[in-house]
């Protein structure tokens, strides 16, 4: 699986590194490495299952070894999946300069029907009455307009522009997504939760990374220990991107 291969490189990037400091919070995910870099995604707060607790470990987090980190990426526990996809960015996105905002490489035409897996409002906003057509998936559906995750099979195969939220690397749906994007000449991944490996994520047809890099560890797990959302932990990252192919003319 494309998260699991995520995560051989991540581990193989660790260079004897551990977890310093992990927060689970209500809206984000993060960590600090013994190197003081860090790393940060989505937090699956109401998929965390019926458990009393989501970490069977919790509180004996600090001193993973990285290597052993990364490969929680592949839990089906979503607070673990969470945890090793932000101690995935946090080994891979510090490789990267501050770029472009990925909304701005984005190579979308008028007649183009687009599809985004993930709402990303500010997105739908600039797009709505730009594009074809315009459809946006979501597991919850908490706005008129919006369609449930199951009809990506139904349109995203007819979509030629397709935007896919980095969470998608969480819950390990990013397999079936790329496999429904047969027409798509312009794949972008893009949110907090992005894991920025281009190397594995182009031979998939992935044209476009945009994700986020920690700029303040410290600040940032504070922020998401006292519940802090998108807007917040936006305030300790900087935004990176990488094009990893162009789209045809």
């Amino acid at each position: 699986m494309i998260t699991e291969k995520i995560a051989v490189l991540a581990a193989s990037r660790a260079e004897g590194r551990t977890l310093a400091e992990a927060v689970i919070g209500v809206g984000y995910t993060g960590v600090k490495l013994s190197d003081g870099s860090g790393g940060t995604c989505f937090t699956f707060r109401h998929e965390l299952g019926l458990q009393n607790r989501a970490l069977s470990n919790a509180g004996k987090l600090n001193g993973m070894p990285v290597a052993e980190a990364v490969e929680l990426a592949m839990s089906t526990n979503l607070a673990e999946a969470s945890l090793g996809v932000a101690t995935i960015n946090a080994v891979l996105n510090t490789a990267y300069s501050a770029g472009e905002n990925g909304l701005e490489l984005l190579e979308i035409r008028p007649a183009d029907t687009v599809g985004m897996v993930g709402y990303f409002y500010p997105v739908v906003q600039q797009l709505r009455q730009a594009v074809k057509q315009l459809y946006v998936f979501e597991r919850n559906l908490t706005e008129e307009g919006l369609l449930p995750d199951w009809a990506e099979n139904i349109y995203l195969p007819l979509c030629d522009v397709v935007i896919i939220t980095g969470v998608t690397f969480i819950n390990k749906t990013i397999d079936h997504v790329l496999s429904l994007c047969r027409r798509a000449q312009e794949i972008a991944i893009m949110g907090a939760s992005t894991c920025m490996a281009p190397e594995i994520l182009r031979e998939y047809g992935v044209t476009l990374l945009a994700g986020s890099r920690v700029t303040d560890a410290d600040s940032l797990l504070r922020v998401i220990a006292q519940g802090g959302g998108g807007q917040d932990v936006s305030a300790y990252t900087e935004k990176i991107s990488v094009r990893l192919a162009r789209r045809p003319a």
